[in-house]
């Protein structure tokens, strides 16, 4: 069904999908409070207020755009890295509650941060093919796919 190579932008647009799905909760007032302290679990109800909340839910939703901007343009350069970019942001910032701040508990966000390793890795891995096969920076002119002699199909 799907060509190997193909599945990493479905993929982008279901973790975007699960990003919209969260900013909607962030800013639903009977739901804020409890996913903050879902996801840092260890701190104390004044650092997840409603406002944490929403701005965590602002963050979700640029994130969730920047993921759509790279499955629909994977040969592009600019908003391939900038997706890369925003799993390494995620992670970082998850680490440093974790090990520094000691915000963040085992069970609530565990499946966030293995998600987004999985798809920090497979889009390492997948790096040279959509954007040395792809196109140009600009997003012009498809090139020729090296295996199948023909053009890359552009979504």
């Amino acid at each position: 069904m799907f060509d190997d190579w193909e599945v990493l932008p479905y993929w982008l647009f279901l973790i975007a999908i699960v990003s919209a799905a969260r900013t909607f909760q962030c800013y639903l007032p009977a739901t804020s409070n409890r996913i903050m302290r879902i996801l840092y679990s260890n701190s104390n109800f004044r650092e997840t207020s409603a406002l944490a909340a929403r701005e965590f839910g602002s963050w979700n939703f640029l994130s969730c755009i920047v993921q759509i901007n790279a499955g629909l343009n994977p040969h592009n350069s600019g908003a391939y890295n900038t997706a890369l970019w925003s799993f390494i942001i995620f992670l970082a910032h998850f680490a440093f509650e974790r090990i520094a701040y000691n915000t963040v508990g085992g069970r609530g966000l565990l499946a966030a941060e293995i998600l987004a390793f999985v798809t920090f890795c497979w889009m390492c891995y997948a790096r040279g093919y959509y954007l040395e096969f792809g196109t140009d920076a600009s997003g012009q002119a498809p090139l020729i796919h090296p295996h199948k002699g023909q053009p890359i199909p552009m979504m």
